[in-house]
């Protein structure tokens, strides 16, 4: 019983650690629902290069983008409706 009960333990767990690694994932712009990338131009019309990353954060899909603006470092995380959930600026 005690080895059947670790076994599911043990599966269980690798289960929510694939999950979480197989939420994030890569996206170019063309997958950025529209009012996401709106909002970012708005904000940020000029700056290329950025990468694009779909989360799932709380059962919640968010989007990072991640730049350099001005010799700066840029992550900014929006919800699926385009508002911004989270921003942080690197120098």
């Amino acid at each position: 019983m005690k080895r059947i009960l670790i076994i599911g333990i043990s599966f269980l767990g690798a289960l929510i650690v694939s999950g979480s690694v197989m939420a994030d994932k890569d996206i170019t712009e063309q997958q950025v629902p529209p009012a996401v990338l709106r909002t970012f131009k708005s904000v940020y019309p000029n700056v290329s290069g950025v990468e694009y990353e779909e989360k799932v954060k709380n059962g919640q899909t968010v989007y990072k983008f991640e730049f350099k603006d001005n010799g700066l470092e840029h992550e900014v995380v929006y919800s699926a409706d385009g508002k911004v959930v989270k921003a942080k600026l690197e120098h």
